[in-house]
């Protein structure tokens, strides 16, 4: 079996943050809405690293980080995904808002 490398780093989101996808595209696995749970991270870059990653992806959106996420529907296999590719999921808490972590 092959070995699945996670990033370490820190990220902006802490690994265990519940996430859903946004921003899909054409041919994508998973499409908005999608939830699944952080579980590594590389960055946050420096915006010498954020440039030299927008260019070797060729987009135009800004990345700050790379997540790992195991998707609910797929548990046990990371995926790698920009960080303006999910977002954090928001609970309702007693009536209030409040990020899930």
């Amino acid at each position: 079996m092959a070995e699945i490398y996670v990033g370490q780093d820190k990220g902006r989101w802490p690994r265990g943050t519940r996430v859903k996808k946004v921003c899909s595209q054409p041919g994508d696995t998973h499409q908005d809405g999608a939830q699944g749970t952080i579980v590594g991270a590389w960055g946050p870059f420096s915006p010498v690293q954020r440039a030299e990653v927008i260019i070797k992806l060729g987009i135009s959106e800004d990345i700050e980080c790379i997540y790992w996420v195991e998707w609910d529907d797929i548990p046990g296999i990371p995926v790698a995904l920009a960080d303006y590719r999910i977002e954090p999921l928001e609970e309702v808490n007693h009536g209030n808002k409040t990020n899930a972590l």
